[in-house]
């Protein structure tokens, strides 16, 4: 199937080409260009961490087997980390993708909490904005009385320690009516107050580093990330431009709703890939030099070494979740899955 693709990118490759020519216009590249500031940076000696996370799943007829990891890794002269792993089953069988990704991140900021106290500077990976417009489908469906019975829950997620899914046993309090979508508004919660939490506590730290954003300044249809790249080739960064979340929050709606968020499209060496950066707090010039000289410190061939290794640690194959089922001795019998 593969070489079938490869077959068609040639025979498509100049269409294609012509087509990015024409989206990247002369005159908006221009102006991209004139926004980009060039310099090389030197590296500033600071404590660094970064995380990632996993979550993999096996999907049967009546049952969704899930895997997740997530690790927080420190350099501080010698590499340490905080890690933690749970496999278990996805119940109730419902809104399934958008809430094994909402575990993954719960795990990922659990484990960022474990460190950011000790470091300099928290690197994220993606976009913290992108964060909380996330999984906002999980508050819907929830009738006032309904979200009253799970908010009643809300001090205890908010007084748990450790690394884990607190509402998977939370979850065990709430009334039968209704139980599948109270269950993932409680789930959303705790993804809303595991952010919170980081947020507090790690105002001044954290940076988020997107390889993947989508974000146009312009709206012209090709992410600023590709303009950039096209537009520039030496060490640099964009003018810093702020953002802010205008959507409203079931809870800490006043912390999320202050924050302004700082943006700026970064390239750490030259010839290399233009990511963008987020902090979650306003800065100028000088403090993103500043920013950028402690990323490049533990950064490897223009990206933070840090964040590639822990996305390395994290992830889970398929293979994996095949002997993760096969451990748990699930089959696939007929059509139906049971266990042994």
């Amino acid at each position: 199937m593969l070489d079938l693709t490869y077959e068609v990118l040639a025979r498509e490759k100049g269409g294609i080409q012509k087509q990015v020519s024409e989206l990247l216009d002369r005159s908006i590249v221009k102006d991209y260009r004139a926004r980009w500031n060039s310099m090389s940076f030197k590296p500033s000696p600071s404590i660094v961490g970064a995380e990632d996370g996993s979550i993999n799943h096996k999907r049967y007829k009546n049952l969704v087997i899930y895997a997740v990891n997530a690790t927080a890794i420190v350099y501080d002269g010698d590499i340490r980390s905080a890690s933690s792993a749970d496999v278990g089953v996805l119940y109730p069988y419902f809104q399934i993708e958008e809430r094994l990704h909402l575990y993954r991140a719960i795990y990922e900021f659990k484990c960022a909490l474990e460190v950011i106290d000790s470091v300099d500077l928290f690197l994220v990976d993606g976009s913290m904005m992108s964060d909380l417009n996330a999984f906002r489908r999980l508050s819907q469906g929830v009738s006032k009385e309904q979200r009253a019975e799970v908010f009643a829950l809300l001090p205890m997620l908010e007084q748990a320690e450790g690394v884990g899914i607190t509402s998977i046993e939370l979850s065990r309090r709430l009334e039968s009516e209704e139980y599948r979508e109270k269950r993932v508004f409680l789930e959303y919660l705790e993804y809303l107050s595991t952010l919170e939490k980081l947020l507090s506590r790690g105002l001044d730290k954290l940076v988020g580093i997107s390889k993947l954003s989508t974000r146009s300044r312009l709206g012209i249809g090709v992410p600023d990330l590709a303009v950039f790249d096209e537009a520039t080739s030496q060490a640099g960064y964009s003018d810093p431009e702020t953002d802010v979340v205008t959507r409203r929050f079931p809870v800490y709606d006043e912390l999320f709703r202050s924050l302004v968020f700082t943006i700026s499209n970064i390239r750490l060496e030259d010839g290399k890939d233009v990511y963008m950066l987020e902090v979650p707090r306003e800065i100028d010039k000088s403090q993103l030099i500043e920013l950028l000289e402690k990323i490049s410190y533990t950064s490897v061939d223009g990206y933070p070494y840090l964040l590639k290794k822990a996305h390395k640690d994290v992830v889970i194959r398929n293979s994996d979740m095949d002997r993760i089922a096969g451990g748990l001795g699930i089959i696939e019998k007929t059509g139906r899955e049971v266990l042994k």
